[in-house]
């Protein structure tokens, strides 16, 4: 790491100070402080980084970036209107802007962004180049993986990862950038070649406290790209194009089926759980692409088509070739809870992390799609996210219940897996059980994870999908599943610790 002074580190922030020390580490963790840092006390939505402030100093911090002034400090404080802004220029600054040396595409939206990263990863593998991933299931530099706390790390940790990358000679990076991100300027200071978004739809509502909010967050991401990135735009869901309408850069668009776009699907054949897909390409917006691209794509779904769509269209943008992307899209198996086929034997049993409205819409379509005889679920309550949006997934999984028939509807707590964040409000059961009162098949609530798989697997017969879906707590259903059934799962390889937002 190159040598910067205080002085040199806090002209990021047009703060002017003369003082030549070294500063060997900026964190916001006063327990990673050693001699030489600079602390930034950042208040966090349970815990205010401020009343750590004396332990860092202690602990030979040598500056301190705060939002309100502690009497009593041996070392200069620089207060800041917002911390967390301040922290992106000094990380960046710290680290020598590494995004300036990457090429890297950002994707957001409601669903589908860790898939469209890992498709993304694998064409560029496929084109012989040295890959990076930031995202929820983990982080990962050329062949190292590392666990990951968030979606998308702070800004600290995510200067660090780049630069890491930088020094690996990684040249591409596919990059989840969630709703939490933008509030946070976690990507603050961080240039994108590419910035997509996958679609939108009710989420996060324990953050954003309402739809405009959430819009809003998603929006900034495109407004911070500059005049020579690309903007890529799911053209089938119309609050993506005003989400995005007033961004800088170079706007280009895919489609499952509308022509107007730039890359829209023109011909699909073969099985319902996948096929082969053909993609027409409008040559004036792309002139180097080929006229289409032919790629077999496995994971079932209308939803995985478009996330293919969106992976095809920013590897155009980023100037890869066509068999590359045909190879690294026909490479792709899927990844850890994502519509995942766990079990295939006298009935089939599906892991998906579906946590919201539209996550739950594209499962059930994509399973539909197969004509199963039957359809048992078992969900698990997204807990601690509020009653708004398990209002609103409560009423979606009552649609689908509606349609697949009188097969059961098991509820669960997870009590015996949820951790705190992921803790059942009461008033979180009680709109679920308010929203399925009224259905005419059997809905059974029980608290464990373990009672919930164990009354699945006594009701299934031959034929049948069960349907596994839920958001963290759930993270190890398969072991569970494997464990009461007494059948051998297949499965994904289990990532490090799980993200959060």
């Amino acid at each position: 790491m190159t040598k910067i002074t205080l002085e040199q580190l806090l002209q990021a922030i047009d703060f002017h100070l003369v003082c030549q020390q070294p500063v060997l580490d900026v964190t916001n963790n006063s327990r990673h402080v050693r001699p030489g840092a600079v602390f930034v006390a950042v208040p966090g939505y349970k815990v205010d980084g401020h009343k750590y402030i004396p332990q860092a100093v202690r602990a030979g911090a040598i500056a301190v970036i705060a939002q309100d002034f502690t009497p009593g400090l041996s070392v200069p404080q620089i207060i800041v209107g917002n911390t967390r802004e301040a922290q992106a220029k000094l990380a960046a600054e710290f680290y020598r802007h590494p995004s300036q040396e990457l090429k890297i595409t950002g994707i957001t939206g409601t669903n589908g962004k860790t898939t469209c990263t890992f498709m993304l990863d694998s064409i560029f593998q496929a084109a012989g180049l040295n890959t990076g991933l930031i995202g929820t299931l983990y982080n990962k530099v050329r062949e190292l993986t590392l666990p990951t706390a968030n979606t998308t790390p702070d800004s600290i940790l995510g200067q660090r990862l780049l630069r890491d990358m930088v020094d690996a000679g990684v040249s591409h990076v596919s990059m989840e950038v969630s709703s939490h991100a933008m509030v946070m300027n976690r990507v603050d200071c961080t240039r994108f070649t590419v910035g997509a978004i996958t679609n939108f739809g009710p989420d996060h509502l324990d953050l954003h406290q309402s739809m405009t909010e959430y819009e809003a967050a998603k929006t900034s991401f495109f407004a911070m790209l500059p005049a020579k990135a690309y903007a890529v735009l799911n053209y089938d869901d119309h609050r993506c194009r005003r989400i995005a309408a007033n961004t800088a850069a170079t706007t280009l668009t895919y489609s499952l089926a509308n022509p107007n776009s730039d890359l829209f699907i023109s011909e699909s054949w073969g099985r319902k759980n996948g096929g082969t897909l053909t993609v027409t390409i409008n040559q004036d917006r792309i002139p180097q692409s080929p006229p289409e691209i032919s790629f077999i794509l496995k994971p079932p779904g209308r939803h995985n088509q478009a996330n293919a769509l969106l992976a095809v269209t920013a590897a155009l943008a980023l100037g890869i070739d066509a068999s590359a992307i045909s190879t690294g899209l026909g490479n792709y198996r899927g990844i850890f809870r994502r519509c995942e086929v766990i079990y295939n034997g006298e009935y089939k049993v599906i892991d998906d992390a579906a946590h919201n409205p539209s996550n739950i819409d594209a499962v059930f379509t994509a399973i539909l799609a197969e004509n199963p005889p039957g359809i048992s679920v078992v969900f698990a309550i997204r807990g601690s996210r509020g009653v708004k949006i398990n209002q609103a997934i409560a009423s979606t999984l009552a649609y689908w219940a509606k349609i697949i028939g009188p097969r059961p509807l098991i509820i669960t707590s997870c009590t015996d897996t949820a951790g705190p964040l992921d803790t059942v409000l009461p008033q979180e059961e009680e709109v679920f059980r308010t929203e399925l009162a009224a259905l005419d098949s059997e809905v059974i609530f029980v608290d464990t994870l373990q009672q919930a798989i164990s009354l699945a697997i006594e009701g299934m017969d031959f034929g049948e999908t069960l349907l596994l879906l839920g958001a963290h707590p759930m993270d190890e259903v398969a072991g569970l599943f494997s464990q009461l059934a007494g059948v051998q799962t297949t499965t994904s390889p289990r990532p490090p610790p799980f993200g959060g937002n």
